[in-house]
């Protein structure tokens, strides 16, 4: 076998990629009406109002925890990019609002003072084939020609708005390997989970609840701080 094949049956059986939530986000509840109506709402006010939460609450998550961000991706993050959106033309929602914002690129700076990575929504696109359900298809997302130099051996860093089964996400973590990405790791803005009809999801959040009362404790623990070792640890426990 080939070393491309050899490659590209390493990278298709992979592990899922590692996910850091900005935020639990109980269903029902406040945050998840957020993240759908800055996008989704017939209101002009409260799609303002929901881009402004969501561009303010990604940069306060990476400039607090970029060294976590930095431990996982076992270095700075090269490349930024949004999920593609599965059913929306055009623009990713998430690309729309943080595209033009300048914190984001302050929050995203390396800690060691150079340049922070790129951030280039169209170096990842939707093709027409379907994204699995359950389950990570790569072939649902694709690198251009064009960007795959530029992704190629990468740190990347994938932001998502909502994190549910992990499909999505986890699909485009698949094609991004398959384009010879580095390291993965995923930053949803909030990870969907069901304490009021799931026994694990509400164990969970007990778990992550007192994760954050040790992290406020300890500013100074080392990288990765008790929050988001313990949301990366259970973020995939419901999502094969």
């Amino acid at each position: 076998m080939c070393f491309a094949c050899r490659t590209i049956r390493r990278d298709l059986t992979l592990g899922l990629a590692p996910v850091l939530p900005v935020s639990l986000c109980p269903l029902p509840g406040p945050l998840y009406s957020v993240l759908m109506g800055y996008k989704e709402s017939p209101v002009d006010e409260v799609r303002r109002r929901g881009s402004g939460l969501v561009a303010a609450l990604f940069r306060h998550f990476l400039t607090r925890h970029r060294r976590c961000v930095e431990h996982e991706l076992s270095g700075p993050a090269d490349l930024v990019l949004p999920v593609p959106s599965s059913a929306r033309p055009g623009r990713a929602p998430l690309d729309r609002v943080l595209g033009s914002s300048a914190g984001l690129a302050l929050a995203l700076g390396h800690s060691s003072g150079s340049h922070p990575p790129l951030w280039c929504p169209s170096a990842l696109v939707r093709t027409a084939e379907p994204v699995g359900h359950m389950r990570a298809h790569p072939g649902a997302f694709g690198v251009p020609d064009w960007a795959a130099p530029m992704v190629a051996q990468a740190r990347v860093l994938l932001l998502d708005d909502t994190y549910v089964s992990g499909a999505r996400s986890q699909s485009a973590v698949g094609a991004l390997r398959l384009a010879g990405a580095a390291r993965v790791l995923i930053v949803p803005l909030g990870r969907v989970i069901r304490p009021d009809k799931v026994a694990e999801h509400a164990a969970f959040l007990q778990r992550s609840r007192a994760g954050r009362a040790a992290d406020r404790a300890d500013r100074a623990e080392e990288p990765p701080c008790g929050r988001c070792v313990l949301a990366q640890a259970g973020a995939g426990a419901w999502t094969e």
